[in-house]
């Protein structure tokens, strides 16, 4: 399809690369965000087009999540919280797939130019180190009144998978989360990188097999805590433009209830 005016003239150079790349082109959200400055400015920076697939690779990851039932409702009753949200172009789009849902970016970063989010009345932001003792009452007070609550994180650095993780599993706020993890440091790093020398298997695998342990750690001293039943799992978006492609996914549900349907894209895995 033709490119519409004003769009990236560097978006078209990646249809055949990614699947998200041409659905966007052709997509509603993006004839709104041509049509008002402030949502434009966030097509403006030099990575557009990786960024444009990491924020549909969200999507996609929260639709999975959500189930048919709650998508075919606009996401009424749903919170999703975007983690480590940045300017917030993922959070801008789920705005966009959840109409009648609500959309929260978290930050450490308040001195952002977030004028955008006056456009979009679903969509707000909020200032939080995510490891402050305070978070877990944020999440609540976001929370409140919802159905079911999802949290992405889009490439999270060092000790942020593990703090999400943490959040999600033991706190009581969060029904699901999707984890894109880019990196551990410290000596988790350090433990990450020579295993994957010893094993002669690149990094970012053993990376995602390390917050996937981390989570069934949780999840099972969550469960002898009378918890609410969880689930892992691990796939790839080979769509999205980035080598770190994979996501962490946790679900819960209560111990009266069967386990819910995950239903993936066909570019997951």
């Amino acid at each position: 399809s033709p490119t519409p005016p004003h769009a990236s003239p560097h978006l078209p150079i990646s249809l055949q690369d990614s699947v998200y790349i041409s659905s966007f082109l052709d997509a509603a959200p993006l004839q709104a965000m041509l049509l008002d400055e402030r949502l434009r400015r966030l097509l403006c920076m030099r990575s557009r087009v990786k960024e444009v697939s990491e924020a549909s690779s969200m999507c996609e990851a929260v639709r999975s999540l959500a189930g048919a039932e709650r998508m075919s409702s606009g996401g009424e009753g749903m919170v999703v919280f975007d983690v480590c949200s940045g300017k917030g172009l993922g959070a801008t789009l789920l705005s966009f797939l959840l109409p009648r849902g609500r959309v929260v970016m978290l930050d450490s970063n308040g001195g952002m130019d977030l004028s955008h989010l006056r456009a979009r009345p679903n969509l707000s932001f909020r200032h939080v180190d995510l490891f402050s003792a305070d978070t877990p009452a944020v999440l609540r007070e976001e929370a409140a009144g919802a159905s079911y609550v999802v949290a992405v994180g889009m490439h999270l650095c060092g000790a942020l998978s593990p703090r999400l993780i943490d959040l999600a599993v033991a706190g009581g706020t969060i029904d699901a989360m999707a984890l894109c993890p880019c990196c551990l440091k410290g000596a988790h790093g350090k433990a990450v990188a020579r295993s994957a020398a010893e094993r002669s298997v690149e990094p970012y695998a053993v990376l995602v097999e390390t917050l996937q342990a981390i989570c069934e750690r949780e999840i099972e001293t969550a469960a002898a805590g009378g918890g609410a039943r969880s689930r892992v799992g691990v796939w790839t978006d080979r769509e999205m433009l980035s080598p770190k492609n994979r996501y962490i996914t946790v679900q819960k549900w209560a111990a009266d209830k069967a386990a819910p349907d995950v239903a993936l894209c066909q570019a997951c895995a």
